[in-house]
Order: structure tokens, then sequence, then C-alpha cells
């Protein structure tokens, strides 16, 4: 029975062959493959491209194939490497035709040419420009100041290097829990009532490094905008305690913002309109000084002037203008009046001992006055010099510096 079952069992029937319709075709046709180029070692990503070989086509194209194979004949035409050709003049001198033949020429350069415009798209810069002919390169710059001026700039930036990496350390908890309300390490920038308490605390509030330590790169800038604006009104206000404290307040801040090359462009720009503003102040200051020291010359000039004057008038009243007759008969007439009493000498020296008590009082109130005066100026100058220094060296404002006020 069981071997009656193995007998009928018959093997699975084989899979139906595909039937193909292309009765001409090999079904194994291999594809083609893009060619690699031998220069360049790119493989194209159109093999159609490859069939035409070496052979330059160059149009009209009647479909898109046929313009990838003329722009690839266009790239095909122009040389592997461009060399711009460099103009050489060959200079003989009048002994020229003495020299042997074995020795060499010597060839020199014509003058490079300027910067011109190629195609009205791109401008090309002049050839091995020599950074010494830049206006705000550091050396063209350094030149126009004396030697000791040249040292206060190099301290000053070595201090500001050092103020930098200070500030970029993170401040120890317990010095962040000691500062208090007038020390605020935010703002934000739409809050008025916060814009109106900083710029109260920039006049009323030194800075501390742990609060400037903590404070966001957007604080920063929302701050230096406040103190751009004030500047101008806290030198006209001739403050010598608010001077010195919007230049700490400068100081800092600037020490805090990272390096220009981690700004973006309106973080930049809001510290070069800083540095831009103690420029025109730094302007306005020289005006003011220039035109009183004009008024004080001319005022000297009309002193001098009306000193002459006085002279030529004394010699002319010492000159005799009377008789000799007449003069007899004044000294007569004098002699028989009996003398006055000596009130007017009395009354010249009351003058003077009340002269000088009025300038014993005088001159202790003088001297703080000009001593003041002396002070302002002093930190006025140092404001607007350190900012736009930081500004112009640190930040990239390097046409800044030209404003610098040099030594003398």
């Amino acid at each position: 029975m069981a071997d009656k079952r193995k007998g009928s069992m018959s093997s699975p029937s084989a899979k139906r062959p595909r039937i193909s319709y292309d009765d001409g075709e090999d079904s194994s046709q291999p594809c083609e493959q893009p060619r690699q180029n031998i220069v360049y070692g790119q493989r194209g990503a159109f093999p159609g491209l490859d069939d035409g070989g070496d052979e330059l086509f160059y149009g009209p194209a009647d479909d898109g194939l046929e313009y990838l194979r003329m722009v690839r004949s266009e790239a095909n035409a122009l040389p592997t490497l461009f060399v711009a050709r460099t103009q050489t003049s060959v200079a003989q001198d009048s002994s020229s035709s003495q020299q042997n033949d074995s020795e060499p020429f010597t060839t020199t350069k014509t003058s490079k040419p300027i910067g011109f415009f190629e195609r009205e798209s791109a401008y090309v810069a002049p050839v091995g420009k020599n950074k010494n002919q830049d206006a705000h390169s550091p050396s063209r710059i350094e030149a126009l100041y004396p030697s000791a001026q040249i040292s206060y700039y190099n301290l000053l930036r070595h201090r500001f290097v050092l103020l930098r990496s200070t500030l970029r350390c993170s401040p120890p908890a317990e010095a962040i829990r000691a500062l208090d309300d007038l020390h605020p390490i935010s703002l934000p920038h739409n809050a008025g009532s916060a814009h109106k308490e900083w710029r109260r605390l920039l006049l009323a509030v030194d800075p501390q490094m742990v609060q400037v330590a903590c404070m966001d790169m957007e604080s920063v800038l929302e701050v230096l905008e406040i103190l751009a604006r004030m500047m101008s009104d806290v030198v006209r206000s001739e403050d010598t305690e608010r001077i010195r404290r919007i230049g700490a307040w400068a100081w800092a801040l600037l020490g805090k913002c990272r390096e220009v090359g981690q700004l973006a462009t309106e973080e930049v720009g809001v510290i070069r309109n800083l540095g831009k503003r103690a420029a025109t102040i730094l302007r306005k200051v020289q005006e003011t000084e220039s035109y009183f020291a004009e008024e004080e010359a001319e005022d000297d000039g009309l002193k001098d002037s009306t000193t002459s004057e006085d002279q030529v008038t004394e010699e002319r009243s010492t000159e005799p203008s009377e008789p000799a007759e007449a003069k007899e008969t004044t000294k007569a007439q004098d002699s028989n009046v009996p003398d006055a009493p000596e009130e007017p000498s009395e009354l010249e020296a009351a003058k003077e001992r009340l002269r000088a008590q009025l300038q014993s009082i005088d001159e202790p109130a003088a001297a703080p006055d000009s001593f003041d005066e002396d002070a302002l100026v002093q930190q006025t100058r140092a404001l607007l010099d350190m900012v736009i220094t930081v500004v112009g060296e640190f930040y990239g404002q390097r046409d800044l510096l030209e404003s610098r006020e040099v030594w003398v």
C-alpha cells in the first residue's frame, strides 16, 4: 500500500517561463557606463555625452543633451591651468654691446596696475599691494604718534586682553549671591522701566567684575546702546565723576563682548556706533578748544594794542604844553594856598588793604577750580581715546583710529 502511494506521487512542475515580446533583443544587454575624466578624475552624470569622443561641438543645440555636449566642448577647449603673464622690459645699458653673450640680461618689472573692474561684475585688486601703503595699516597709523603714545596703546591692549580673559571665567557662586539690586545682570529688550533703571545706574554705580561676567551678550549690547546715547550728555555736563564712571562701564562692557569673528553684523554695528559717537565728541571738543584759543589770542592782541595806546598817551602828557610864565604864576598861586589834609593818601592805603584782603580770599577758591578743570579734561580725553582705541583695534573698525588725538 505504501509502495503504491510512493509511485503515484509525481514531482512538482517547473516554473513557467516568461513570455518575451522582443524577439530581436537580447535581455542580457549591459547598460552604458559614463567615462571618467582623465585630468580631473570626475565621472560624468550623463553617459550619452561621451559618444562624440574628442570631437568639439559648437551647436546649434536641438535638445538638452546637445546643449550639454556643446558646453562640455567649450570647457574642453579651455586650458587646464590659467597663468597670468608678467610684462617685462629688457633694460639695456649703453655698454651692452661690449658685454659677453654668456652674461644674462637684467629684466625689470613694469609698474603694477591699480585695481580695475572686469566685465562690470567683479573688482580685481592690485597685485602685490604693500601693506604699508594701506591707510589703515598698523604701521602707517603708529607712525603718526610719538613713542610715548605708542607705549601707552601697547599697554592698553595688554590690559584689555587681560580683562577679556578674566571676564570669560565663571565667578564663584558666593560672589554671585552677594550681588545686590544696584548691580543687575540682565536687561530685557522691550522693558522700558528696566532701561530707565539702567540709565540711572550707569551714572550712579560703578560696575563690578562679577556683575559683568554674569551678563549675557544681548544684555551687554543693550547697555552699550544706552551708554552710546548718554555719552554726549555726560561730557557736556562737565561732571568728572560721571565721566569716569561711564568710562569704567564702557571698558567693562567692551571686554565682555565676544571677538569680532563671533559677532553678527548687527552686533558689530552696535559697537561701531559707540566708537563713532566717541570720535564725533572728540572732534567737537577739539573744535571748541581751538575756538577758545583763538578768542584768547584776539583778547591778548587787543590788550597789547590798548597798552601801546596808553603808553603813547602818557608820553604826550609828559611833554611841556604851557609856557614858562604860566607855570611860574601857577606855582605862586599854589604856594599861597594852605596845605590840604592828607585824606587821599589814607584813602589809597585803605584801598590797598582791601585789595590785599580780597586777593587772599579769592586765591584759595581759584585753585580747586583750576584743578577740577584739568581733571575734567583728562577724564574726557581718556574716555574718548580708550573707546576709539578698543573699538578700532579689537573689533575691526580701524578707520576710526585716525580720529584719535596725537600727543604733543
